[in-house]
């Protein structure tokens, strides 16, 4: 008989664990310490301790789940209007027994007793409050197609999936960067500089990249130094292990309007991963929603290609929707 409780200072050693046993896909880092989990998960200023629900059998921890919140659209603060779950895992062998659907439904009367109107299962942009650098890649985006069984799950929970992430990577052992004659202008008509982080950080910035390793590439017209794209740059040094490799990665990229579809956002990533290559990384990923088409053409223009897809799947808060 499966018991569930909220989480305990004592918890953090056993939830490290199941990560690194347990994980189902590519999506799950394998951090080597709770230090992985203190800077995404618990030292974020807005933890929530009965956000995070412990299942237990046994006396032993076997599952958990994690909710929290959206950000305000002015990156100041949380809102809790937006429920977001953010992780579900059960270990493998006790799987399948209704312990993983217990969890979501406590996690749902979390938010609605917090206030959520709408409830999330999978983080996204803005709607990404724990587990950056160590779910999900370069960013957390949804639960991955990888896990195959994530769609069926969440689908007999009454949730429907209402965004997709396509994930792209690109080897940058292979040094055959794309090139054509509107590259080569754009290249002699701007400059790249790196900065440590934007001019007028959000507390938004602050939560997400203030306590891990980032650098900030932007992208300047040569004559005035106008601003014509950005992004930021990650390490991935949690999934050395789970991946094999050293990798980065690229998050945020931003065209400001004037300079959008003439190419600018593919020389941005190119000239970066130039600079980047040197640093001994060998892979970089990057996570573009599928409405934003101009911004996927940029990636695969600039040799990426996709190796998974992050799902969103969402429903009404309202406690009288009951699961299916």
């Amino acid at each position: 008989m499966a018991h569930f409780r909220t989480f305990r200072n004592s918890d953090p050693p056993r939830l490290l664990q199941l990560f690194r046993q347990s994980r189902p896909g590519r999506a799950f880092a394998c951090p080597e310490t709770t230090h992985a989990l203190e800077m995404s998960v618990f030292g974020m200023p807005y933890f929530d301790p009965l956000g995070l629900i412990v299942a237990e059998v046994n006396g032993e921890v076997v599952g958990f789940s994690h909710a929290g919140f959206a950000f305000k659209s002015t990156l100041d603060g949380l809102d809790y209007t937006q429920g977001i779950i953010c992780c579900v895992l059960v270990e493998s062998k006790i799987q399948h027994q209704g312990i993983g659907q217990e969890l979501v439904h406590r996690s749902e009367e979390y938010l609605r007793a917090r206030g959520a109107t709408t409830i999330q299962a999978g983080q996204s942009r803005y709607k990404d409050p724990f587990y950056f650098g160590i779910y999900g890649g370069a960013r957390p985006s949804g639960f991955l197609e990888s896990d195959l069984a994530a769609a069926p799950f969440f689908h007999s929970l009454g949730y429907q999936a209402t965004q997709r992430i396509p994930i792209f990577q690109r080897d940058l052992t292979d040094k055959r960067d794309p090139m054509n004659y509107r590259l080569m202008a754009l290249r002699r008509q701007t400059e790249l500089q790196v900065t440590d982080q934007p001019d007028n950080p959000s507390w938004w910035w602050f939560c997400r990249f203030g306590n891990i390793e980032s650098m900030r590439f932007q992208l300047v017209e040569k004559k005035t130094a106008a601003p014509i794209a950005s992004m930021t740059v990650i390490g991935l040094d949690h999934y050395i292990a789970a991946w094999n490799e050293r990798a980065i990665g690229l998050v945020d990229i931003l065209v400001e309007e004037n300079y959008r579809g003439q190419g600018f956002g593919q020389t941005l990533i190119v000239e970066a991963i130039r600079r980047l290559r040197t640093e001994m990384i060998t892979r970089a990923e990057i996570h573009i929603p599928e409405d934003f088409p101009d911004a996927v053409g940029a990636v695969l223009a600039s040799g990426f290609k996709q190796v998974d897809c992050g799902v969103v799947y969402s429903r009404p808060a309202a406690p009288d929707v009951a699961a299916s």
